[in-house]
């Protein structure tokens, strides 16, 4: 895929020149649409549908997770009733991205500005459970780069050196495909890699008060035929990434609602929404979670 580097002429100011030049790469670009990359997004998607019907959620979307060595990812695919027009048009901006991020109920603080490589920087702050001082919150330095912008696809990502707790090589990666003219096909992935220390307090973590955390994948029965849950470093990427997608759908959904009360709720959709899955990501109740986010809001 080509690159395209323009200096901006002095009559725009730099985020119009960003979104001007994610037009010109859109439309230099149409011309992979056809052909042999036509029959790939067709497959892609096909793909991405089979996957979405293959899951035993109620709702159109999928959870899939990878451990390794010194690594683990996790991947959502669902249906997102919104076209994809718009999610290019709003999920380009690392703003967007700082509100949706700031739902998770572990991020305490979220800002952003341009970054010296053209790109955006986003400078997160992530802490325990519970409201925290900023200087007490570790803060992970991403960028939200943008990959592809076509008529029929988006890929971008938010990438960072440091994840939480001692992980390294951050990356929240999205792909969007259009599923007709009022839908979208999305797999959004989350990854992170660790060394020893963090590798060992991962360990020690889901030996003692993290035992009885778990995802979504089901890795077999328990005695009375209930399902048994996947835990350890896969639940973990899985609780997150799921987190990360309802924030992504609630966002996408509330785009209509002005501004006055439209955080609060996202707040509130992002909670209720979480409560659809009580054994994986229920840690606290909807007036503490509300509490805890209007405080962090107001420093």
């Amino acid at each position: 895929m080509p690159h395209f580097h323009l200096a901006p002429p002095p009559m725009f100011s730099a985020p119009g020149w960003r979104h001007l030049t994610r037009i010109v790469l859109c439309l230099a670009l149409s011309c992979l649409v056809g052909g042999p990359a036509a029959a790939q997004d067709a497959a892609t998607r096909e793909r991405w549908r089979e996957a979405i019907a293959a899951s035993s959620f109620e709702a159109p979307l999928s959870v899939v997770s990878e451990a390794r060595d010194y690594g683990v990812s996790g991947s959502i695919h669902a249906r997102i009733s919104r076209p994809l027009p718009v999610l290019t048009e709003e999920l380009t901006s690392a703003a967007a991205w700082c509100e949706i991020l700031f739902l998770h109920l572990n991020v305490e603080a979220c800002r952003h500005e341009p970054h010296a490589k053209g790109a955006e920087a986003l400078s997160v702050h992530v802490g325990r459970r519970g409201f925290q001082p900023l200087e007490k919150a570790q803060r992970i330095d991403l960028t939200l780069e943008v990959r592809a912008v076509l008529p029929r696809y988006l890929s971008l990502g938010l990438e960072g050196d440091r994840g939480p707790y001692g992980t390294r090589n951050f990356r929240l990666r999205l792909q969007a495909m259009t599923d007709g003219e009022a839908a979208s096909l999305v797999h959004l992935r989350y990854s992170l890699a660790y060394g020893t220390p963090a590798r060992l307090a991962l360990w020690a973590y889901f030996n003692t008060i993290g035992r009885d955390r778990v995802g979504f994948t089901v890795v077999g029965r328990e005695a009375d035929g209930a399902p048994r849950y996947v835990g350890g470093v896969r639940g973990m990427i899985e609780r997150n990434v799921m987190r990360f997608y309802l924030a992504l759908e609630v966002h996408l959904a509330t785009l209509s609602l002005p501004e006055p009360g439209r955080l609060e709720t996202r707040l509130r959709r992002w909670f209720a929404a979480t409560e659809r899955y009580p054994r994986q990501l229920h840690e606290l109740d909807e007036a503490t979670y509300l509490a805890q986010k209007r405080r962090e809001l107001a420093r």
